[in-house]
């Protein structure tokens, strides 16, 4: 069997149409995964004299070659995981005779990790508080909470759960996540559509941002360069701090489904550590992939909070950046507990624990 192997990173996707050769492919993949190969067998090229094929991906074209009958398409590394359109064109004698447009999505490249966790302690927390965001400033905690007529932004005394400083929003108000920057407190809201900035040590009220192609707003973090959004969806929103205008998006996906429902986000040590919303679980995402790289289930931390007609899910990450820990609660849970996740080696068998 004749072999050749494209220079540049092409996906093959065909779909065959009416009123052209019938060419036909074998070992064709269901699922494309970031960073791997694959091989691809084309057959009736020989009866249907076709000499050439170029090949494009979203309209942009990327290479092409004399056509045998094996293709090895090389590692898919430098497109970003999602929905694309794969576009291949057939040339005979020179002369175009065929075009065949196809959807795809590309993977992550292995299934995520499972992590683990140790519990090293819990500490008060306000169970009238319906959690939307938790970042820590030193080893002084700032909270957002949610709902309309009950929404605030809090400093907040880790040790004991007392609220050090409250600002309480209007009633038309329904207040999301929230992160720091630099002196300033950016907090979103869900369906309001814009967001609020205050000074972080006075809770004095300095701005608003508007929300453009995302719709709603879920949860915030930074890495001191960029400020990361979430909306609901599988997208990861990058805004520029200094005007809060969102520059372009990052699709999230996991080895085999989009991760939607990305809500509270926290940032620790070059990676996005976000609740999905309606699971008592973590996951962990390159924010330079989108891939979901790790899965931490924290369902077992329900047992030792109080059970009450209004307690609702897990939403709630703030790392601290002194002890290395993070620290998690939940909308309306009376326990905020501190836990070290652990990272053990990749297992491929490892599935998320949220399908």
């Amino acid at each position: 069997m004749r072999k050749f192997f494209l220079l540049f990173i092409i996906p093959f996707f065909i779909l065959s149409c009416d009123n052209t050769p019938e060419v036909t492919l074998k070992n064709f993949p269901d699922k494309w995964h970031y960073d791997k190969s694959t091989t691809i067998v084309i057959s009736n090229l020989q009866e249907n004299q076709i000499d050439h094929i170029n090949f494009y991906i979203d309209s942009i074209i990327k290479g092409g070659a004399i056509v045998n009958d094996t293709i090895v398409i090389p590692a898919l590394s430098h497109i970003p995981l999602g929905k694309h359109e794969f576009i291949i064109r057939f040339f005979s004698n020179k002369k175009f005779i065929k075009e065949i447009k196809k959807p795809f999505t590309l993977y992550a490249k292995h299934p995520p990790v499972k992590l683990s966790f140790e519990l090293i302690q819990s500490f008060p927390h306000d169970i009238n508080a319906f959690t939307q965001g938790l970042e820590f400033d030193g080893d002084t905690l700032y909270e957002s909470t949610g709902l309309n007529g009950a929404s605030s932004i809090r400093k907040v005394n880790y040790k004991t759960g007392e609220i050090i400083k409250k600002y309480d929003f209007t009633p038309e108000i329904f207040a999301e996540g929230l992160t720091l920057w630099q002196d300033s407190l950016l907090v979103l809201t869900w369906k309001n559509g814009k967001g609020f900035v205050f000074d972080k040590n006075s809770f004095e009220s300095i701005g608003e941002f508007p929300y453009h192609k995302s719709k709603e707003g879920w949860g915030l973090c930074h890495n001191e360069k960029y400020i990361f959004k979430s909306d609901g969806t599988n997208q990861l929103w990058i805004l520029d701090p200094e005007t809060l205008k969102e520059l372009r998006s990052v699709p999230v996906y996991a080895y085999h489904h989009a991760i939607k429902n990305l809500n509270e986000l926290e940032w620790a040590n070059g990676l996005i550590y976000t609740n999905v919303w309606q699971k008592n679980a973590l996951a962990v995402i390159d924010p330079a992939t989108g891939q979901v790289i790790g899965v931490l289930d924290l369902s077992s931390l329900l047992k030792h909070i109080k059970k009450h007609p209004r307690l609702d899910v897990l939403n709630g990450i703030a790392y601290h950046q002194p002890s290395g820990h993070f620290f998690v609660t939940g909308k309306n849970w009376d326990k905020i507990f501190e836990i070290k996740i652990n990272w053990p080696e990749v297992k491929k068998e490892n599935k998320l624990p949220f399908h």
